[in-house]
């Protein structure tokens, strides 16, 4: 490895949906925890629809991914084909990372430091980090999910509930979403539609001071790890039910008020410390949103269609990127509209 952990390293925090941090009950010991109802889509389904936002007579069509979605089914592709034949250019989902500074020497060099760098500071582990009851209830869902691992004991809170979310994932038959972009880029590539990357970059000078001061820092991630805790059930549920929705087309059921809590407090644990005020990494969001409405401006100007691929947790909701369009005067229309004003865009479906 030798790079600083890339964004997306964070940006995994998006996808610990919960039941809003409510306190929950202790659970009941492994062997009697109920479970988990199977993903219950499979097959060829309709899958989501677009997006419109139009201005000028310029029309751009989205396509809201989800992460993490049934793992097997197969979403028909005819609409996305048409719309992606018909376009000027396909606009890439944002991709983000942070990368060192340094030539190649120094990325060897910063290597020794990067051994460790998710556990917590003094090398406490989470018995000594969180409270006994919190500790409790986690020895319950890790038994249930992780299972004997030790290494993750050692982690910061924050970074041991990213784990359990990864193993609860694997067990739950969801999978991560990238095929879906790849199969809209094999699209562009069969008729010849150019594709527009949409990068950012976040440059860490001095990476090694900045991994140094890091792992000697706190993060005030309690809340996000006892949350998650707490929710890794409910959670699991709402994220076969997001799933299902996606590949059926049912936009209105998207909607999770609990995930965008639950992101909401797990991203602020990782932002609001000084480092990563520091380093610049709280601008990230917007200068990646920044780039990504630049792109569109530049693409709609110029084709009378453009596609573009977006995660569903930066399109939707107040400062998602469909309101985003509207401020800038495009008039958005979700994949169900039907004229009612609750079906016409500015966020959430």
């Amino acid at each position: 490895m030798s790079r600083l952990p890339r964004v997306p390293l964070f940006a995994t925090l998006l996808y610990l949906a919960c039941a809003g941090g409510a306190a929950a009950q202790v659970p009941p010991p492994p062997d009697t925890v109920p479970t988990l109802e199977a993903v219950t889509v499979s097959g060829v389904q309709p899958g989501p629809g677009l997006w419109r936002a139009t201005k000028g007579g310029h029309v751009l069509l989205i396509l809201g991914t989800l992460s993490p979605i049934p793992g097997n089914i197969t979403w028909k592709t005819d609409d996305v084909d048409d719309a992606v034949a018909h376009a000027g250019a396909l606009i890439l989902p944002p991709h983000t990372e942070v990368k060192p500074n340094v030539g190649f020497f120094g990325k060897l060099a910063l290597l020794p430091s990067l051994i460790g760098v998710r556990n917590s500071p003094d090398g406490k582990t989470l018995d000594e980090t969180v409270p006994p009851d919190v500790y409790a209830r986690w020895q319950a869902v890790k038994a249930r999910y992780i299972g004997d691992e030790r290494k993750v004991e050692r982690y910061r809170p924050i970074f041991a509930a990213i784990e359990l979310y990864k193993q609860a994932v694997k067990k739950s038959g969801l999978r991560k979403s990238g095929y879906i972009t790849d199969a809209v880029v094999a699209m562009a590539k069969k008729h010849n539609v150019p594709q527009v990357p949409v990068d950012y970059t976040l440059l860490i000078d001095d990476p090694r001071a900045v991994v140094k001061e890091f792992k000697k820092s706190t993060l005030d991630d309690l809340a996000c790890f006892t949350q998650s805790v707490d929710n890794i059930e409910p959670q699991l549920a709402a994220m076969r039910d997001r799933a299902n929705a996606w590949a059926t087309g049912d936009i209105a059921a998207l909607k999770d008020e609990r995930r965008a809590k639950q992101i909401s407090t797990c991203l602020d644990a990782v932002t609001e410390g000084g480092l990563a005020q520091r380093i610049g990494l709280t601008d990230v969001p917007a200068q990646v949103r920044a780039r990504w409405l630049a792109a569109v401006d530049a693409q709609t100007a110029a084709n009378a269609q453009t596609v573009a691929i977006v995660p569903l947790d930066d399109l939707i909701g107040a400062k998602g990127y469909l309101s985003a369009l509207e401020a800038r005067g495009f008039k958005v229309e979700s994949p169900d509209d039907d004229d009612s004003p609750g079906n016409t865009a500015g966020g959430t479906p």
